[in-house]
């Protein structure tokens, strides 16, 4: 589309001469020479007609006139789509009704610098021989917008890194931050689930307000902030979780914006607390038991001598007055009480481990119903519901079967006895640690056992029934017998919710292969 000398635009006139022409619009040119966004007038055949200082400067051309220079030229290899776009611009215009077009481009300035500029394309139809580029330098916006970016993905990846839950919420406790811990800790599957959550959701009623108010205080680490306090929060489903929270205030100008919490689970180091407190009190337990071992060898030894020879001088004169005698009916209860007292003693002796025995690979599930044979017909369980959960895998242990039937028989017994003989009885076996280690559950229906008498029960001569019942050993040879299969028995019971008795024993390992003995 060439056009005759008279008919180009004005614009291809010198300054001078436009000057003149226009007079009173001088002060228009003087305003595009001070802008600091590039301003440039283009034909249609995409030659530059005229380029104000800053667009000479972002183009990287100060001291060249940019006059008939070719946009194609300017703008270079790395912004030939925005050129593309150009192109298809005019190609329809008539069809897309517009009259600008909008895109970022980059410039090389000349002196190894990359700006970033705004190029908006006007296309004023007043006069069509022509058309308007506006360049707005946007290099250190985008910069800071780059560092912005940066940061928040910095501090996005390293809230949702915390082990520990972060949550956050505005004045009107509506959440605003929630990290994949917290939702892990409170049962969350997804941001989605929180857009109707209320911050006072996470906590027992009025517990928030509380939080809110020690935050505002002094007296809990400093104006705004709330350190180390151990409270439980809610889960999803409604149970308790402990946790330790630590958090404060944010604010604006002294303006209360947003409140935010520091949520550390404290389930695993509770749990860690309560393994190291039966840990100790099973040391302190051992160390006991072996002292009264020791003590309980010699007293059974030095029992049973006196005791056997006070039997058969009672039977001897049984035999010699017969059973009419006047004294008979004492003669018989010397001889009966002194056959408890040898009771007593073997009780003792077996306490002490004064005896050896065989030990073998054996199947506990055995040992359990074997149990439950022979006490199936006692009167004591005629009314004792039985729920048996057997493991069918369950690996062997090392350990003897006469021993460990005494372990099992002297738990049932005394559950049917607590339940005073009317009841649930629920064994369950089972596998823990990969297989590693066997565990039996005997678990009762009976009124449990008091808090204060927990600690004693596996103590010698600890009894709870009338005298004459009981020895007050059972519990305590039970205790010896699994420690010397190298096991662990526990006892946990809430009054009114019955006992149960946890056993548990190491499973019998190939040393040569490291995998579990196969029967």
């Amino acid at each position: 589309m060439q056009k005759s000398d008279d008919e180009k635009s004005p614009l291809r006139k010198s300054l001078p001469e436009v000057t003149r022409e226009l007079g009173s619009h001088l002060y228009l040119y003087q305003i595009l020479d001070e802008t600091p966004n590039g301003v440039m007038v283009v034909s249609l055949e995409h030659q530059v007609l005229y380029a104000n200082p800053a667009a000479n400067d972002f183009l990287g051309v100060v001291h060249r006139n940019l006059v008939d220079t070719d946009l194609e030229v300017l703008l270079g290899p790395a912004n030939q789509w925005f050129f593309y776009q150009i192109g298809q611009f005019f190609d329809n215009l008539a069809e897309i009704q517009k009259s600008r077009i909008r895109q970022e481009i980059q410039l090389e300035t000349g002196v190894g610098e990359t700006k970033i500029l705004d190029a908006v394309l006007t296309y004023p139809p007043a006069h069509p021989d022509y058309y308007l580029l506006y360049l707005i330098d946007i290099t250190d916006r985008k910069r800071l917008e780059a560092q912005l970016r940066r940061r928040s993905s910095f501090l996005n990846n390293l809230i949702n890194s915390s082990v520990d839950g972060i949550i956050s919420a505005d004045m009107s406790g509506k959440v605003i931050l929630f990290n994949e811990a917290a939702l892990s800790l409170l049962g969350y599957t997804e941001e989605k689930s929180l857009e109707k959550l209320h911050v006072s959701g996470l906590y027992h009623e009025g517990l928030a307000r509380e939080i809110l108010s020690r935050m505002r205080s002094d007296d809990f680490g400093g104006k705004g902030k709330l350190l180390h306090h151990e409270i439980t929060v809610l889960h999803r489903d409604g149970h308790d979780i402990p946790v330790r929270i630590s958090g404060g205030i944010i604010y604006d100008k002294d303006k209360e914006i947003a409140t935010f919490g520091i949520f550390t689970d404290l389930r695993a180091m509770l749990k860690i607390e309560e393994d190291l407190e039966q840990t100790h009190n099973m040391l302190m337990q051992s160390e006991k038991m072996a002292g009264l071992g020791r003590l309980a060898a010699g007293v059974a030894h030095e029992i049973n001598n006196p005791m056997s020879g006070i039997m058969l001088y009672a039977n001897l004169v049984m035999e010699e007055i017969g059973d009419n005698h006047q004294v008979s009916e004492d003669l018989q209860t010397i001889i009966h009480e002194a056959e408890r007292c040898k009771v007593i003693v073997a009780d003792l002796l077996e306490f002490s481990h004064q005896t050896s025995y065989e030990m073998e690979p054996i199947d506990l599930n055995e040992v359990i119903q074997k149990t439950l044979g022979i006490l199936k017909n006692q009167p004591l369980y005629h009314n004792v519901a039985v729920e048996l959960n057997l493991a069918m895998d369950l690996p062997p242990v090392l350990g003897n079967a006469i021993r460990l039937n005494q372990v099992v028989m002297n738990l049932f017994v005394n559950a049917a006895q607590a339940m005073e003989g009317n009841g649930t009885l629920t064994i369950v076996s089972r596998t823990r640690a990969n297989k590693g280690v066997n565990e039996i559950l005997i678990i009762d229906s009976g009124p449990g056992i008091p808090e204060d008498l927990q600690e004693k029960i596996f103590e010698p001569f600890f009894t709870t029934k009338t005298t004459g019942e009981g020895t007050g050993l059972g519990l305590s040879v039970s205790y010896a017998i699994v420690k010397e299969h190298k096991g662990t028995i526990r006892a946990k019971s809430s009054p009114g919710e019955g006992t149960t008795f946890t056993l548990r024993f190491p499973a019998v390992v190939d040393t040569l292969t490291g995998e579990h003995y196969d029967r």
